[in-house]
């Protein structure tokens, strides 16, 4: 007869079982990523990585959201963030937490299902280094996360390491010389490694990416992206290489080739493929305009190991006679030609789409995407137009810029969304004569799909679902999903602020949401006019993380949008040629390069982290002027003082009486906008 157990075993078994069972159900701790976890991410339930999985394609397989339902989207939860320079991030999203970057590279942790903030990060990032690191501190486009950690990388240099549970530093590490090397960009983890680059291709900065060990911050390799000092000795047999493809006075100090955001890893080849900016495109006092040849690797898209680094190949997007950038770097399997390629995929500010091999850099296509020239009269903003042919010589608007496109593996379409130049009359005197676009592109056969048109060209990056949906947010506020196959827009809702950032989705408790932070955000409101991106009331839109389900019933009034007065500014005691000498001053000093063109900007006396519009001046600023300009008594906030030339601080000095001049400047754009807003309260 068999031996039955007793009750007291039985009950042993029974609780052996449950806590058997309860550690099975345990939660996973904060923050755990794992290339085995992405590699076998397929639900969607998470966005473990930007972009959605190592290969960046911004899409998801979601599909609770679809278009026969998408109309009944309703908000859930909004989490507000006070930020003055808005939002520009892409989020991540763990097992239902939330991680999200702001300007001044403050990190938040909010829980994915009511939008509670869990724990804020600031690494209290200094101001003072230089007017470059001033202008990358007001933006900051997102975070990684591996394995219990958060990273983040900040505008004076540093890489930190942030524990996912506590939101406390765990370490940090700067990269080169925090007074010239500044990040804005997300850092990308992968095989064990954390990759990061440095903004600087607008400031003679030599260009570089740089691997770090995921768990002590410890450097394991740096690729330097442009050659150096010929005297000091090239790092590689490949910057010696490059060094052939440069010519011109003193070449090694031109600088360029950043890696300031794009940044994919191969999971398939090993391999480390980023995008660099151009070569520095000085005037004639540094000569460097002189130089011909290739300078590489300057304007490429470039591979590397990723394990150690060395050079696999290269593609370059820029030309001698026209220097450009590149962005976003998708992976995808797709058919082409009658079979299969892996291929890497990227539009380059030129407006080109390329299309190349991702193993060996060969390449497969390239087609421009709308019309790259317009015609018109010269304008008084970068990119000016002469004779109907683009002057690059500055800072080029282009066609493209950071925000993510989408690939979408089930229409086998790429969602780009680019800025594009007409022919029709601007909205405005000041504005450029184009329009923003969301662009269907077909890279099997480089055509247009469909496209939509959008009345600005700074709009956000790209989501696409397989609920046969794209997700796009534009300057304007409006958050829009469209038919993936046709471009038909199915829903839409007015957030109040202009959306600049990258929307994600995800799934908790078992609902999808759909998420997008807004708030007028990018390092664009910084050199470019308002008007061109934002509307009179987005601009002042708070700074917000908005989520939306199916059936969401959380109430949004829209917010209510407070327009500052302009102060009564002081008498014009300057003469009207003090006024035209400060306006070239301010441009030639870089002060339109943070206060916009014509200190077309916030349109208010932003301070605490942001950045003011300068029509805005109260009466003390006007009155403690040369203290300002002049003293650096606001240097701990990022205005550099001008009194001096200093290269630490990478200005250059004024004269009491250039400083007069620009203050004319300021008056009398202060007066023109104080007329034209108290003109317009006279109007019935």
């Amino acid at each position: 007869m068999p031996c039955l157990p007793s009750p007291r075993h039985l009950l042993a078994a029974v609780s052996l079982g449950v806590l058997a069972s309860s550690a099975v159900a345990a939660p996973p701790p904060p923050g755990n990523v794992t290339a085995a976890r992405v590699a076998a991410d397929t639900s969607g339930d998470n966005w473990l990585v930007k972009g959605g999985s190592f290969a960046q394609q911004q899409f998801s397989p979601l599909r609770a959201i679809n278009d026969k339902n998408v109309a009944q989207l309703g908000v859930a939860w909004i989490a507000e963030m006070d930020d003055p320079m808005g939002l520009a991030a892409e989020p991540l999203v763990v097992d239902g937490v939330i991680y999200v970057s702001a300007p001044r590279s403050i990190v938040r942790a909010v829980n994915a299902a009511d939008g509670k903030i869990l724990w804020t990060f600031d690494p209290h990032i200094r101001l003072d280094y230089s007017t470059v690191d001033s202008s990358i501190a007001r933006v900051n486009r997102g975070v990684a996360v591996w394995e219990g950690k958060v990273y983040v990388g900040t505008a004076d240099g540093r890489l930190i390491a942030i524990d996912a549970a506590k939101g406390t530093q765990l370490w940090s590490v700067t990269m080169d010389d925090p007074a010239h090397d500044g990040i804005s960009g997300a850092p990308r983890v992968a095989a064990g490694k954390v990759f990061i680059g440095h903004t600087g291709s607008d400031d003679q900065v030599r260009g570089s990416i740089a691997a770090y060990d995921a768990n002590t911050g410890k450097r394991v390799w740096q690729f330097w992206t442009v050659p150096g000092d010929p005297a000091l000795g090239f790092e590689s047999k490949t910057m010696e290489m490059a060094a052939k493809t440069w010519s011109g006075k003193e070449w090694w100090k031109q600088g360029g080739g950043a890696v300031w955001d794009p940044i994919t890893y191969d999971a398939k080849t090993g391999l480390l493929l980023f995008g660099t900016s151009k070569a520095f495109r000085g005037g004639p006092d540094d000569a460097q305009e002189a130089g011909g040849g290739a300078k590489l690797f300057s304007g490429s898209i470039v591979a590397v190991h990723a394990d150690t680094g060395e050079y696999a190949w290269h593609y370059q997007t820029s030309t001698p006679e026209r220097q450009t950038e590149n962005f976003h770097i998708v992976l995808a399997d797709v058919p082409i030609s009658g079979r299969i390629r892996h291929v890497a995929m990227t539009a380059a500010r030129n407006g080109t789409y390329y299309v190349l091999d991702a193993e060996t850099g060969e390449l497969v296509s390239q087609t421009p995407l709308v019309k790259q020239e317009w015609s018109g009269p010269r304008m008084d903003y970068p990119g000016v137009v002469v004779n109907g042919v683009e002057d690059c010589k500055g800072n080029c608007f282009g066609v493209r810029n950071w925000w993510p496109m989408s690939y979408d593996p089930i229409t086998q379409l790429t969602y780009v969304p680019i800025m594009d130049r007409r022919r029709t009359p601007p909205p405005t005197p000041d504005a450029l004569p184009m329009v923003g676009r969301l662009v269907a592109w077909d890279p099997k056969t480089a055509t247009t799909r469909w496209s939509v048109e959008h009345p600005l060209i700074i709009n956000s990056g790209v989501l696409s679902t397989a609920g046969n949906l794209v997700f796009h947010g534009q300057g304007t506020g409006e958050f829009a999903a469209y038919a993936a196959d046709t471009g038909k827009k199915l829903w839409s809702a007015q957030t109040g602020s202009a959306v600049n950032a990258v929307p994600v989705t995800f799934k908790v408790n078992g609902e999808q949401y759909v998420i997008v932070p807004v708030g007028w955000g990018g390092a664009f409101r910084l050199w470019s006019p308002s008007t061109m991106m934002v509307t009179p009331t987005s601009k002042y839109g708070p700074s917000r993380l908005v989520a939306f389900k199916l059936g969401g019933r959380q109430p949004f009034p829209l917010p209510a949008i407070h327009v500052p007065e302009v102060p009564h500014p002081p008498a014009q005691t300057y003469t009207a040629e003090q006024v035209k000498q400060g306006a070239a001053l301010a441009d030639d000093h870089s002060c339109t390069d943070c206060h916009s063109p014509k200190f077309d900007g916030a349109g208010r006396w932003a301070v605490n982290g942001g950045i003011p519009d300068l029509r805005y001046m109260p009466p003390e600023a006007h009155r403690d002027w040369y203290a300002i300009v002049l003293g650096g008594s606001h240097q701990q906030q990022g205005m550099m003082p001008f009194g001096t030339s200093s290269t630490a601080l990478r200005v250059t000095g004024l004269t009491p009486a250039e400083a007069d001049a620009i203050h004319a400047y300021v008056i009398d754009r202060a007066q023109a906008a104080y007329e034209l807003q108290r003109s317009a309260s006279m109007k019935p």
